[in-house]
């Protein structure tokens, strides 16, 4: 069985969703024009089974969405999110909030992702946010997992988000989009449902997770745990090893910018030399604010499972080849790259381009240029915003 959780403004706290004759939600229930709302919870009481040969007994999907569900049900599109992006990808869950979500520029009326012909909705994966994950209560014991949580893939991540599209009602999506971890999960999307898939955007992502980019977060989990405060996964309630999340985020953001990027975006601007050791360049002034907003939004432990799932994606591994991975895909496909993106370079995209091209799929690769490099996804949706329209808006076989 299956229940979601409406917030006010949704049917009032903690009421039931609508459900059509189906037993899917109904459309209504799902509008959010406005792009101000509150996430809702999809609680799933049936088992998961994992890749990693253990089971979630049950398990929660948290998700917002933006824009109406059309009465045929076949404007959907599922946004995939990033490695600490969560659910929450535009808009405000109140007027006075700070920040909208995290693809805000992408997504709403007019924008890339046009929320007055568009559906738009966005989950939080296993792991992360509100999500099931490693914060959330073991039914069996009445504990937080912690560590004892199972280690889930992006497969893992993508088969419980195929739940939610099922029990939104939605037999197909007009297409599944994302960047990064966002990028794999497009991928197991259109490979794992082909049926559910009409249009796969994959941005900056790989057909395997690199060394150098497995090195980056084996540092990352250094410094997590090497902060007492993390007192081994079982701080909840106790503490939080905010000092080692915070140094393990600052030590990633010079790995995916590049020496150009920073350049471009900071120089050596700043306020003047005060001859202190605290900030005074703007890069500086920048790497703080991700950290404060790190600390907000961000679990350790989840995190540390998030990049563990990015480190398994390895396509070749999983299907034998490129080109046997692809077989299934029937979704149209655009591959997007940036010259710059020297983690997730454009020659390993258009290798995945000319595999799914060989394997009879109909593929693409944009390949654009932006000192922001694995970045400019996120923070330069002008130049990706009219290709990404022309070719979701194109008619779908």
């Amino acid at each position: 069985m299956a229940a979601a959780s409406a917030a006010p403004g949704l049917g009032g706290p903690g009421a039931a969703a609508p459900r059509a004759a189906s037993g899917a939600v109904e459309a209504s229930w799902l509008d959010n024009q406005s792009l101000a709302g509150p996430s809702h919870q999809l609680h799933l009481d049936e088992l998961l089974l994992l890749d990693g040969g253990r089971t979630l007994p049950e398990y929660v999907v948290n998700f917002e969405t933006y824009g109406t569900l059309s009465a045929a049900r076949d404007n959907a599109i599922l946004v995939c999110h990033s490695l600490t992006s969560r659910a929450h990808a535009a808009g405000r869950h109140a007027p006075e909030d700070p920040q909208p979500g995290w693809w805000d520029a992408a997504i709403g009326p007019g924008k890339m992702l046009d929320t007055t012909r568009y559906f738009v909705i966005c989950a939080d994966t296993l792991g992360a946010g509100q999500s099931t994950g490693p914060a959330s209560p073991d039914p069996e014991t009445g504990r937080r997992y912690g560590i004892r949580f199972p280690v889930i893939t992006v497969r893992d991540m993508v088969r419980a988000q195929h739940r939610l599209v099922q029990r939104l009602g939605i037999e197909r999506l007009h297409g599944v989009i994302g960047g990064c971890l966002g990028g794999q999960q497009a991928l197991e999307w259109a490979i794992a449902y082909p049926a559910m898939v009409a249009n796969a955007v994959v941005i900056t992502t790989t057909p395997a997770t690199s060394a150098h980019s497995i090195a980056i977060f084996s540092v990352m989990r250094h410094l997590i745990r090497a902060d007492p405060d993390w007192q081994e996964g079982d701080y909840y309630g106790r503490s939080f090893p905010a000092a080692g999340l915070n140094a393990a985020v600052a030590a990633a953001v010079p790995l995916w910018m590049s020496r150009e990027a920073m350049e471009a975006r900071f120089g050596r601007r700043s306020s003047g030399y005060r001859y202190t050791l605290g900030p005074e360049f703007e890069v500086e002034a920048f790497i703080g604010r991700l950290v404060a907003q790190a600390r907000h939004e961000l679990d350790p432990n989840g995190l540390m499972y998030l990049m563990r799932a990015v480190e398994y994606f390895d396509l070749e591994r999983e299907y034998g080849s490129l080109e046997a991975a692809f077989k299934p895909v029937s979704a149209r496909t655009m591959f997007v790259s940036y010259r710059q993106d020297w983690r997730y370079p454009a020659a390993e995209a258009e290798r995945m381009r000319a595999a799914m091209t060989a394997a009879g799929g109909d593929a693409r690769h944009l390949v654009l240029d932006s000192a922001m490099g694995h970045g400019a996804f996120l923070y330069e949706v002008g130049g990706l915003a009219p290709r990404v329209c022309g070719f979701l808006n194109a008619p779908v076989r």
